[in-house]
């Protein structure tokens, strides 16, 4: 769209510039200093839209009188005169508008937008009967999915796609009543609206998708994604739209109420989606420890400082039900697989299989794993007040049999009492030494370990409380009458 703007003065010039290239793409605005230089000017260049500063039209100004009648210019006044003289030259020389100032910058967008919308439908039917090339060749849904039909013309598909499949409908009625310029053909899918246009005039449909993005926001205030995917090479139509298909799994990475387009074709970043052992053992540390805010520091680093390239949004599913599987073991070993805990981690992991956005996910995981080690410390200190000195005990070797520089003398601080008075009230009560009780609950966990993960027999020792792999091999065999390996493979 091409304007020319005469303004009061350079300042006022620069200002209408910047509002006008800042909110409309594909605008070329040329300024001049007066009536005068313009009315030279325009018989060569006859502008889509005049702005003109109507306090320097004087009755001297015959010549733009005769250029806004002689060549139907569009026009918009501007003016600091709120004057019948004013009103009634605008009237005579049929402006749009006449804006008073001072006037908002929404105002002037909002006319030359107005404008912009009606010049386009003037060129429509023109277009479309002058311009055969530029008409999209009609398909229909069989070439999106069985045929091989080549495009020779390049096309542009574009996906409009809801969080919520239930607005594809309101979506569909919105796109086939919207104003677009050129002509569009759609497709009602399973998950998002396919439009499909050739790719002349790209700042036209661009800005035309910005336009329906900020209407659908303004009136229905649902989140909205458009992802359109460009064309320029022939090939089939089956795998354009394959391509635009995976190019909306990126919403996955960026969110909703954007609109995000790439002519290249999408890669997805290799990645193993499983735990390695390490960060097995990170996570039996991070959960037996309960540090809510290293949890938190692992899984935000992880998960939500991905770029481009991005990984394949199912492995990246994939990996988030590997951390989801720690902390199921650590529900197990601690008890609790409670109704409302269950409730709580089904919720968890259909999030995960089917949520639409990371970051979603990434809260929901954090939120239930937060909660449940919280629970599980508010238990411990509850049940100090109400169990005996040996459940109290247990309970401090169960919470701390990880740390190998964990024992009796730590356990009578936490407990408040002499360390020679736990040790004999804990062995006559119990009927076992604490030392023995501590290596039966470490080698219980190793047991685990050793069935339902596949970290290294070292690793494991070191989960466990143990220094060194062969004390712990020797502690084992004392404990299990045969070795972790044996025990592995039995």
């Amino acid at each position: 769209m091409q304007i020319h703007l005469v303004a009061k003065d350079r300042l006022e010039a620069e200002g209408i510039r910047w509002i006008v290239e800042t909110h409309l793409s594909g605008v070329v605005m040329t300024t001049f200093a007066s009536l005068e230089e313009y009315v030279q000017q325009v018989q060569k260049n006859i502008p889509d839209l005049l702005l003109l500063d109507m306090d320097a039209w004087t009755t001297q100004n015959k010549n733009i009188e005769e250029q806004l009648q002689q060549k139907n210019i569009r026009w918009i006044g501007i003016s600091s005169e709120r004057i019948f003289q004013t009103a009634y030259r605008g009237l005579r020389f049929h402006a749009e508008d006449v804006l008073f100032r001072p006037f908002s910058p929404t105002e002037l967008i909002k006319q030359i937008q107005q404008i912009r919308y009606q010049l386009r439908n003037e060129q429509r039917q023109h277009t479309m009967r002058m311009n055969s090339e530029a008409t999209v060749t009609p398909i229909d849904y069989a070439d999106l999915f069985f045929s091989e039909r080549v495009q020779i013309e390049p096309i542009t598909m574009a996906a409009f796609l809801p969080k919520q499949s239930s607005m594809l409908p309101l979506i569909y009625d919105d796109l086939k009543k919207f104003p677009f310029t050129k002509t569009h053909q759609f497709f009602a899918l399973t998950d998002f609206i396919l439009c499909v246009h050739d790719t002349k005039d790209k700042d036209f449909f661009q800005e035309e998708y910005r336009k329906f993005l900020g209407q659908w926001k303004e009136r229905v205030g649902e989140p909205l994604a458009i992802v359109y995917h460009e064309l320029t090479t022939a090939q089939s139509i089956k795998e354009t739209y394959e391509q635009t298909k995976q190019r909306t799994e990126e919403i996955f990475f960026e969110g909703y109420d954007i609109i995000l387009s790439n002519e290249q074709q999408v890669q997805w970043l290799p990645m193993d989606p499983f735990l390695t052992p390490l960060e097995q053992r990170e996570w039996i540390e991070m959960l037996e420890k309960r540090d809510a805010k290293e949890i938190r520091h692992w899984v935000e680093k992880e998960f939500l400082t991905y770029k481009r390239p991005y990984p394949d949004p199912e492995m990246v599913r994939i990996r988030l039900t590997s951390v989801l599987a720690q902390i199921r073991r650590y529900m197990k070993s601690h008890k609790l697989q409670t109704d409302e805990w269950e409730v709580a981690y089904y919720v968890v992991f259909q999030q995960i299989i089917r949520g639409p956005i990371i970051y979603e996910m990434v809260q929901e995981l954090l939120a239930f794993t937060i909660r449940l080690i919280s629970d599980e410390t508010a238990k411990l200190h509850l049940r100090d007040d109400k169990q005996s000195l040996v459940e109290r005990t247990r309970s401090l070797i169960e919470a701390n049999y990880w740390d190998p520089g964990w024992g009796l003398a730590n356990c009578a601080e936490a407990l408040r009492i002499n360390k020679s008075t736990l040790s004999r009230r804990f062995a006559a009560e119990s009927d076992q030494s604490f030392r023995i009780t501590l290596h039966r609950i470490r080698i219980g966990e190793a047991r685990r370990l050793l069935k339902e993960t596949d970290l290294s027999i070292e690793e494991i020792s070191r989960l466990v409380g143990y220094t060194h792999q062969s004390y712990f091999t020797a502690k084992f065999k004392q404990f299990e009458n045969c070795t972790p390996f044996a025990y592995r493979m039995g």
